[in-house]
């Protein structure tokens, strides 16, 4: 069954206004709602169903402070900041190799929280800007599990501003490369 365009609109929105978050007020995130991103996050495609991720949700405001501490791309403190993890454990495909679309899946993931938060009046900013080693050893993490991205998340300062985006004419095309318009209109 089609669901008509009507229906989906407030999913639309919330994707075409949704925008990065970097300065935070200090109200702390809610365990509903961090349940609810969290939730989200797990609904995310994976391929192949590995869910080959894993994920630290930090509140504590000692542990955020050392998070920022070996995080340049944390510029702002945060109530909440969640670590996305790549689970090399589960990356293994069935003949044995590397499958490594686990990283594609980690960014989907954290897309998904993205929108959840910014559809629960919360932003965040995901940054790769962070020395690993120490993060892992904070956030006590096993060898399989690398460290991917940090968002942080929590309610905007400021109001939101949707950045501009590239024309569609530019970067768009159907069916081959150049041609702007679908086919039949």
């Amino acid at each position: 069954m089609a669901t008509s365009l009507a229906s989906s609109s407030a999913a639309l929105q919330v994707i075409h206004t949704r925008s990065v978050v970097r300065q935070f007020t200090a109200e702390p995130v809610d365990d509903d709602r961090l349940d609810a991103l969290l939730d989200a996050m797990l609904a995310a495609p994976t391929g192949g169903n590995k869910q080959a991720w894993a994920f630290v949700a930090v509140r504590d405001r000692r542990n955020l402070r050392v998070l920022r501490a070996f995080s340049p791309g944390l510029i702002e403190p945060s109530p909440l900041v969640v670590v996305a993890c790549f689970d090399r454990s589960r990356a293994v495909k069935d003949d044995g190799e590397f499958w490594d679309e686990g990283l594609l899946c980690v960014a989907m993931a954290v897309q998904n929280l993205l929108l959840a938060a910014h559809s629960m009046g919360l932003g965040g900013c995901p940054a790769a800007s962070f020395r690993r080693k120490p993060i892992q050893t904070l956030l006590r993490l096993p060898d399989h599990l690398e460290p991917l991205l940090m968002v942080p998340l929590g309610y905007p300062k400021r109001d939101l501003v949707s950045p501009p985006r590239r024309d569609r004419s530019e970067v768009v095309s159907h069916e081959v490369w150049g041609n702007t318009s679908p086919s039949g209109r």
